[in-house]
């Protein structure tokens, strides 16, 4: 693991591709909608232009990578509404470019989510409408999907965060759902709602194998069949993606009636393993942190002039220093990121001892390296 200064970079976190031992590959916006693809090299701070044409993409511009290649959108739309949209596989490190499938689609496209480089999930949004479909790269096959939990309708004001993974060798769709409490309280301003109305507050970890989830959509069925790993129903209760460890898929889900926070870690299609119980009445009112790169739960147990104490909630090491952080990375690394005026990051490296701060920044990871992004971008 490495540290990346990339503040001098037109870009934030959703437009970093990839890092090499040697480069960055980024996405740099020309416009709200015009974009093209480069390459910057640390040693002589060379960048190049990977892509042969612009791009341009009306909608939000996600990017997805995988195997060396960068999936994204380019859209012209005409004078009546209707968009001719292009799905780009762009192979970042050679500028090969292969347009995978055309259509044309009232309104704009988001690219939400792609499934094992085939299955390539759409939101099209005209207006007040919105429309999720699939689209089946090697058959060119399309259906709309009619599961409304995944463009947020049908008043759940839900949020879903879909990833896929192998379990057992089987390719899954993982769903976090999570409740978006800021489009609730929004409904409720509005009068799309009232507090009397019944709302699904319960939050839940949902699995489905990714061939069962294309056959539903196929078949033109009402509801993807996800099942239940985990589901909680109380108000207050709490869901939480923490990472991965060793492999396997590990979660959080905090009880609000007792205070209490379990990890789980997901070792089967049906199995959520129970890896440690926290009472967070035992810490209150002391300072706590999600770490979601390493599935770690740092608890502030003790904090003076001198020194700052915290505690690993899932293996109960102790780690002490000058200085609060929030992360550590690589065994190596430990990391503070503040939010207050004084925003920027710290980074303690233990086997260096050195310690490196880096102002008006935040940082991500990617490809085993530390990036440190400028915050003036946001």
């Amino acid at each position: 693991m490495r540290i990346v200064d990339a503040r001098a970079m037109p870009i934030s976190h959703e437009d970093l591709i990839a890092v090499t031992d040697t480069s960055v590959y980024f996405r740099q916006r020309h416009s709200d909608t015009a974009f093209s693809i480069y390459r910057y090299d640390e040693e002589d701070g060379a960048v190049t232009e990977i892509n042969q044409r612009p791009y341009e993409d009306y909608g939000m511009a996600k990017l997805f990578m995988n195997d060396g290649r960068v999936y994204f959108l380019n859209e012209a739309p005409d004078n009546t509404g209707v968009v001719r949209t292009e799905l780009v596989a762009l192979a970042y490190r050679t500028g090969r470019e292969q347009v995978i499938a055309t259509f044309e689609k009232r309104g704009n496209s988001t690219l939400y989510w792609v499934l094992g480089d085939r299955y390539f999930l759409f939101l099209t949004s005209y207006g007040a409408t919105n429309e999720a479909w699939l689209f089946d790269v090697e058959t060119n096959r399309q259906e709309r999907i009619r599961d409304e939990r995944l463009i947020g309708q049908a008043g759940r004001f839900r949020e879903l965060y879909l990833f896929t993974t192998s379990l057992e060798g089987v390719p899954y769709v993982i769903c976090n759902a999570r409740l978006d409490e800021f489009d609730y309280y929004e409904a409720l301003e509005s009068g799309l709602v009232s507090p009397d109305d019944p709302v699904d507050h319960s939050e839940a970890i949902l699995v489905c194998s990714v061939e069962e989830a294309v056959d539903a959509i196929w078949s033109k069925s009402e509801e993807i069949p996800f099942d239940d790993l985990l589901r909680l129903h109380g108000e207050g209760d709490t869901v939480q993606y923490l990472g991965e460890r060793d492999g396997k898929l590990r979660f959080a889900a905090f009880i609000d009636e007792t205070n209490e926070e379990t990890i789980y870690e997901l070792t089967a299609p049906d199995v959520l393993r129970e890896v440690a119980v926290i009472d967070w009445g035992a810490y209150e009112p002391l300072d706590f942190t999600y770490d979601d790169v390493s599935s770690t739960i740092f608890i502030k147990v003790e904090e003076s002039v001198e020194h700052t104490e915290l505690i690993d909630a899932t293996s109960g090491a102790r780690y002490l220093d000058t200085s609060p952080f929030e992360r550590v990375l690589g065994g190596t690394y430990f990391v503070h990121e503040s939010a207050a005026g004084d925003q920027g990051v710290s980074i303690f490296h233990l086997e260096a001892n050195e310690r490196k701060r880096f102002e008006n920044a935040y940082y991500t990871v990617l490809d085993d390296t530390i990036m440190i992004l400028s915050t003036h971008l946001l």
